[in-house]
C-alpha cells in the first residue's frame, strides 16, 4: 500500500470526512461494478456499496492503515451482497426481485438437468435421516398413511410417529433452505 494510502486511511480512523470522501470517490464504481457481477442488480449493487461505507464510516476507528484497503472493500462488498443474495434466497418478494433480473432460460435440456441435480439433491438429503425416522417420514408423506397406521405398521406408539416426523421435517426444511441458497448462488454467479 503506498505513503499515501496509508496517510488517508489515518486521516479516516481520526475522523477526516474529506479523506473518506477520496476513499469513496476512488473506489465506488470498481465495487459498484464488482457488486454488480455478484449479484447482476443494479439496485441490490448500490445497496451493498451503500452499506459496506457507510460501515467503515461507523467503525473507521478499527481500520488498519497497514493492510490493503482495496482488499478490505472488495471483501466487505462480497460478504454484504452474499447476505443480501442469502436473505433474498429465504424471502419471497426480494427472491421475486432478484429473478426478475436474470435472463429467461431457453435450454430445456439444461432445465432438465438442473431439475434431475435438484431431485438427486433431495434425495440425498432424506437419505441423511436416520433409517427409521426415513421410513416414517416416507410412510406418511410419500404414501399418505395416517400416524395411526404408521405406528400399528411397525408397532410403535402414535407419540413416536408424530415425534419422527417432526424431527423429520425440521432436517429436511433445514438442509433443503441450505441447499436452496446453494442453488440460489450456483445459478446466480
Amino acid at each position: 500500500m503506498s505513503q499515501l494510502g496509508v496517510e488517508c486511511i489515518s486521516k479516516i480512523r481520526e475522523g477526516d470526512a474529506t479523506a473518506f470522501q477520496e476513499l469513496f470517490y476512488a473506489y465506488k464504481d470498481a465495487l459498484f461494478g464488482y457488486a454488480c457481477k455478484l449479484c447482476r442488480s443494479t439496485e441490490m449493487a448500490e445497496e451493498a456499496v451503500q452499506e459496506v461505507f457507510m460501515k467503515v464510516w461507523i467503525n473507521r476507528q478499527q481500520l488498519d492503515p497497514t493492510l490493503s484497503i482495496r482488499a478490505y472493500l472488495h471483501t466487505a462488498v462480497r460478504h454484504c451482497v452474499f447476505n443480501i443474495l442469502k436473505k433474498a434466497a429465504l424471502d419471497e418478494n426480494l427472491r421475486q426481485s432478484v429473478f426478475r433480473h436474470q435472463p429467461v432460460s431457453v435450454n430445456t435440456t439444461e432445465e432438465a438437468v438442473n431439475a434431475a441435480d435438484l431431485q438427486r439433491a433431495k434425495s440425498r438429503v432424506l437419505d441423511m435421516l436416520p433409517p427409521q425416522r426415513k421410513l416414517i417420514f416416507c410412510l406418511s408423506r410419500v404414501e399418505g398413511l395416517s400416524h395411526e397406521e404408521i405406528a400399528l405398521r411397525l408397532g410403535i406408539s402414535r407419540n413416536t410417529v408424530k415425534d419422527q416426523i417432526v424431527k423429520a421435517s425440521r432436517f429436511l426444511r433445514q438442509q433443503l433452505e441450505y441447499l436452496a441458497i446453494w442453488l440460489f448462488f450456483y445459478f446466480i454467479i
